[in-house]
């Protein structure tokens, strides 16, 4: 099989991605900075995250349950519609919003649990071992490249608008229509509706024979969320730097031009060879970011950093993401079982996102807010990527890194029925 080849329905489902990312570039970020508008509060945001990063575990292993009893296309459409419902939460509530933070934090987890068990086992399904930083580097141009607009439309949408809350509610209002977009392309993902037993607890709890598994869930634990922190942070420091919807939109659509460059750069020349030396220098690069705030913030600083951190993303993110789908495909006694381990790979990284939430809160409070608050929550975050660097190098792929012999178009299809 060509090496660039994509497998049957991994259109659809870069599809699909598309069509989630634009919805999420639009409107991730404005819910941040939402709260903000109706708080100026940084620990409502906190206590929103907090709850959503500690509800996600128990629905994604709930969701992996009902995936292998009957379809991960059920879950992943139910996400999708609830997805809608929590967009329609924030309509309904207003400016009333950050007095249900909590509650609304508890809604995005479940939506998020269910949602990604079954976008993730796509992803899985759609490659091949040995192949798969082609397509993970192209799903991450397409994410990079819808976020190049959406942004900056959503922050128009804001600043021209009669009045701002009515910008915010027509933002929220598109991000509905995309969300239904989403279920219609998955009408043309294939069912896997053979009813298999969950057997989780190997996965959750690896024995001595999964040395590679066991060091993949501390570096799950050590991602702290940081992919997910990263820009909930950087979009509300830039609206109080700026007090302007319009430049954190054209914030992000910077940050995306630059992770698209480097995404494309990444997913055409990285294998399982060379994954040591991109992950390296990702985390080089993040360590950078962190620099850059020893200074105190501004709009300058923040444009550094977000650069930084943009180029370091894919630079670590791509080649860590194929790594643990090979492992996950090697630990598995079947290939059926990827579900379970995408689920139990959850639930170290759902701690380490509730303790390093729980720290920045503790940290803004601490500090009574403001500028050194703000840097040292950053720093804390780039810091904690040297401790996931040095656990995924003891992995045997990348201590002794042999290219995996492709998986044959026939045989990778089969895995889909």
């Amino acid at each position: 099989m060509n090496e660039k080849k994509l497998l049957p329905h991994a259109w659809v489902v870069l599809t699909l991605q598309a069509l989630y990312c634009a919805a999420a570039a639009l409107s991730t970020v404005f819910v941040s900075v939402y709260l903000w508008v109706n708080s100026h509060d940084l620990a409502v945001i906190c206590r929103h995250y907090l709850v959503l990063f500690a509800v996600i575990p128990l629905f994604f292993i709930l969701a992996g349950w009902y995936s292998q009893a009957r379809d991960r296309v059920h879950v992943y459409r139910a996400g999708l519609v609830l997805h809608a419902v929590f967009y329609g939460a924030l309509l309904l509530l207003r400016e009333q919003s950050p007095h249900y933070a909590g509650w609304l934090g508890a809604l995005l987890g479940v939506t998020w649990g269910i949602f990604w068990v079954g976008a993730n086992t796509f992803n899985f399904d759609v490659t091949a071992s040995g192949k798969r930083e082609y397509f993970l580097g192209l799903m991450q141009v397409v994410s990079a490249g819808v976020s190049l607009v959406a942004p900056v439309l959503s922050g128009a949408i804001i600043m021209y608008s009669s009045d701002t809350v009515v910008g915010y509610h027509r933002v929220f209002a598109l991000v509905l229509i995309l969300f239904l977009a989403c279920l219609v392309v998955s009408l043309w993902v294939p069912k896997d509706n053979v009813r298999r037993p969950f057997k989780i607890w190997r996965a959750l709890f690896p024995g001595p024979d999964q040395r590679d598994w066991r060091l993949m869930m501390l570096v799950s634990a050590s991602l702290t969320g940081s992919f997910t922190i990263f820009p909930i942070l950087l979009g509300v420091l830039m609206y109080v730097q700026t007090a302007n919807e319009l430049t954190v939109g054209g914030y992000g659509t910077f940050q995306a031009v630059a992770a698209l460059i480097t995404a494309y750069f990444v997913g055409r020349t990285v294998s399982p060879f060379n994954r040591r030396r991109f992950m390296w220098w990702g985390v080089v690069i993040l360590l950078g970011a962190g620099a850059t705030v020893l200074v105190p913030l501004n709009v300058t600083t923040l444009f550094l950093f977000g650069l930084f951190r943009s180029v370091s993303g894919p630079m670590f993110g791509i080649p860590h993401s194929g790594l643990n789908l090979d492992i996950i495909e090697k630990s598995a006694e079947e290939p059926a079982q990827r579900i379970e381990y995408l689920c139990a790979w959850e639930v170290p990284l759902a701690i380490g996102r509730v303790i390093m939430m729980a720290l920045l809160w503790l940290v803004y409070v601490q500090l009574g807010g403001g500028d050194f608050a703000a840097r040292l929550m950053l720093f804390l975050l780039c810091a904690i990527r040297i401790v996931t660097y040095q656990l995924v190098i003891r992995t045997s792929p990348l201590r002794r890194p042999v290219l995996t012999a492709p998986v044959p178009a026939e045989q990778a299809a089969q895995t889909q029925q």
